[in-house]
């Protein structure tokens, strides 16, 4: 055989390989297809489910059809079906085993490229801005404020006008490679710095996640949006508050605790009332990390700062529709939290503009200082004995 005959026959039998690795491939996306139809994970029971996707199956339902119009169901007979994606995020998301774990489920089996792709497509979905608009609700009427006050005073009724609880939590991440310095926070780890304000009933009304591990609270804060909106309320009229630790700036808007407050004190009484109020934050924190192990100090997302800040959105989402079906609270781990109180923050206003608000502030607090309620100390060492640590 000359050498052109030679030539001939190899391209001939690549061209061979090449059809039959097309049919096996086809042949298993059907196969893998037929396995996810006659696995219909809605059936299996109900604690199983919640188990594997940390949602019920009526939850896991409603968010598959606020979701169905954002994510793109494919025409192909070996498509997967937006159900199936949303069931492997939730898996990701849940588990906090990445996306080897979820493509090797048994009840949605896929390969590792197609759950790559699947994840993305769902978070990005999750991180349109009106869905996130819709799923994370800061008040700003009078009527959605006063409404709020009012819950929150029922369940603590200690302080009055506080409209939400702040914290920061930290999120690790793989080192980025751009400018990793910044993401490495003081307890030796990359991370995100991630900003959290919630109501009493462990629901978030306002998540920042995008500023690098090294950052401080109160930097975090006088850069939101967040801060923004409370002095715009302060300004025009609304006496309402959020409580900090005193890692953040004592501002008119932000009530922060006394320290060192003489023991028997008013404002002993208030510091009390402060700590067992934002426990709330802690404990909704607390909730979002079991739930959504991915988050949790253990795991280490392995993306890009951006779309790990992604990947926190869509938990607290998910997190917010658990806490409104009332779904019920993972097992806690009390290990799993790091004491992350920043030590007391600088403002960083001017001198001029800073005093004023600070003067301003202490005026607010020693008004609050005399109308908060008595704290019984029962009701103090109880809290104490059940707090996270923040």
């Amino acid at each position: 055989m000359d050498a052109v005959g030679i030539l001939r026959f190899r391209v001939i039998q690549r061209e061979r390989r090449r059809r039959e690795q097309l049919l096996q491939q086809r042949a298993y996306s059907v196969h893998t297809r037929q396995l996810r139809d006659a696995s219909d994970p809605y059936n299996m029971p109900e604690n199983n489910f919640r188990g594997r996707y940390r949602l019920s199956r009526e939850l896991s339902r409603a968010l598959t059809e606020e979701l169905r119009p954002l994510l793109r169901d494919g025409v192909r007979n070996t498509s997967i079906p937006v159900e199936l994606k949303i069931l492997s995020t939730l898996h990701i998301l849940g588990q906090g085993n990445y996306q080897k774990s979820a493509g090797a489920d048994n009840v949605a089996p896929m390969s590792q490229a197609s759950i790559s792709r699947v994840f993305d497509e769902v978070i990005t979905a999750m991180n349109n801005v009106h869905f996130l608009r819709n799923n994370i609700v800061f008040p700003t009427t009078p009527a959605e404020i006063r409404r709020l006050i009012q819950k929150n005073y029922q369940r603590y009724p200690y302080l009055p006008g506080f409209l939400g609880l702040l914290d920061g939590t930290h999120v690790g991440i793989i080192a980025p490679v751009d400018r990793e310095e910044l993401y490495l926070n003081r307890k030796g780890y990359h991370s995100l710095n991630v900003q959290v304000c919630c109501d009493v009933e462990y629901k978030i009304l306002n998540v920042v996640a995008r500023y690098p591990g090294a950052t401080h609270d109160s930097f975090v804060w006088n850069n939101s949006a967040l801060r923004r909106t409370m002095e715009n309320l302060y300004r025009t009229g609304e006496r309402c508050w959020l409580l900090g630790d005193s890692g953040y700036p004592h501002e008119p808007w932000l009530q922060t605790p006394i320290l060192n407050a003489a023991e028997g004190s008013r404002e002993a009484n208030y510091t009390r009332a402060h700590m067992i109020t934002r426990s709330s934050v802690e404990r909704a924190i607390g909730h979002l990390k079991e739930r959504f192990r991915c988050l949790n100090r253990h795991r280490v997302l392995h993306y890009s700062p951006e779309k790990a800040g992604k990947i926190i959105n869509a938990c607290v989402v998910l997190h917010n529709k658990c806490v409104e079906a009332h779904e019920p609270y993972p097992d806690s781990d009390d290990e799993d939290e790091e004491n992350w109180d920043d030590p007391p923050a600088d403002n960083v206003a001017g001198p001029a503009a800073a005093g004023r608000v600070l003067n301003e502030a202490r005026a607010v607090r020693m008004d609050i200082v005399a109308r908060t309620a008595l704290v019984p100390p029962a009701v103090h060492q109880h809290d104490r004995r059940h707090r996270r640590a923040p």
